[in-house]
């Protein structure tokens, strides 16, 4: 239960760095409000869902443990049902949807979705954040950042100088995705396996009902990702012409023999991390600001969830103190 004399932590962004770091300050007994500017929990764990009832896993296709932690945090989640082992390598993916295991992390803190924050106000031991749609949240005693390292530099810059420009030298490669959806007899292959193409514009390829615990029924459902080169030249075209040049490029993979029934894409315009700021987290104790991410260590899943726990390992050994 938290400790209502502790003044609250805000915690901006609902992807795994921000659900992990949000998790484990409210274990230790701190109030936590987590701000989130998308519809829901997940960040790049992401699952879109549409209206006709099509799902894609399009943000992040799986992760896999390097280290001990994040090997004892999957093995956990699938011990719930949240996560199952696809393939080989130890890949493993949310279950039912890539989103899954963040949701949990969060279920039952305090987490306002659809509020992008646009600014960080106040002083140490009593922030504020203004949101876009003209709402306040706080005062709190400690403001952690955890979404992309630019959007990070932009909102810590005006409070915390030296965090912004350790964040701002953070570089992405973009990645482009597109959600295809083809009649159930339209593909050859049942179903079409997980791939890396060697291919100008494809670096990736998967259908949906090859992961556990996806629906296999009709329509088949594709997600496609560009490469990165492919990404930057197309990064600012419309999403409509993305998916149509991005459906060119695959149609030979695929070897369709309809069209398909649905081809939406999607923008990751801070998809791969090619340049880390090399810590695991950015923490300045005096001032009660922080960051934490993917971009601290290195473009893995596992990355935000080591930096998140870091993040907040430093908030709580600076309250022990």
């Amino acid at each position: 239960m938290a400790e209502q004399g502790k003044p609250g932590i805000a915690v901006i962004g609902a992807g795994l760095a921000g659900g992990i770091v949000a998790r484990d300050l409210a274990a230790a007994g701190r109030r936590v409000h987590i701000v989130e500017k998308s519809r829901g929990a997940g960040g790049r764990m992401a699952t879109r869902r549409t209206p006709e009832g099509l799902s894609f896993d399009h943000g992040a296709q799986f992760f896999r443990a390097h280290g001990p932690d994040f090997g004892a945090e999957i093995a956990a989640w699938a011990a719930r049902g949240l996560a199952a082992p696809w393939g080989a390598d130890g890949r493993f993916v949310g279950a039912p949807a890539m989103n899954v295991p963040v949701k949990a992390l969060v279920a039952g803190l305090p987490l306002a979705v659809g509020s992008a924050v646009g600014a960080i106000t106040g002083a140490p031991g009593r922030w504020e954040l203004t949101l876009a749609d003209g709402g306040r949240l706080g005062p709190v005693a400690a403001v952690l950042v955890t979404a992309p390292a630019p959007q990070a530099a932009t909102l810590l810059a005006p409070v915390a100088p030296a965090l912004a420009e350790a964040a701002g030298g953070v570089r992405y490669a973009p990645c482009l995705a597109l959600m295809l959806a083809y009649p159930p007899d339209a593909l050859a292959d049942a179903p079409v396996p997980a791939q890396r193409p060697d291919h100008g514009a494809i670096a990736w390829m998967a259908e949906e009902a090859s992961k556990p615990g996806r629906a296999t029924g009709a329509p088949r459902r594709i997600v496609v990702h560009a490469t990165p080169a492919w990404s930057r030249a197309h990064l600012e075209e419309t999403p409509e012409a993305i998916a149509q040049a991005l459906l060119a490029e695959a149609a030979p993979l695929l070897a369709a023999s309809a069209a398909p029934l649905h081809a939406v894409a999607h923008r990751w315009r801070y998809a791969l991390v090619e340049e880390p700021v090399g810590r695991a987290c950015l923490w300045d104790a005096e001032s009660g600001l922080g960051a934490a991410g993917d971009w601290c260590l290195g473009g893995r899943v596992e990355a935000a969830y080591d930096s998140g726990r870091a993040l907040a390992r430093a908030v709580l050994g600076e309250a022990s103190r």
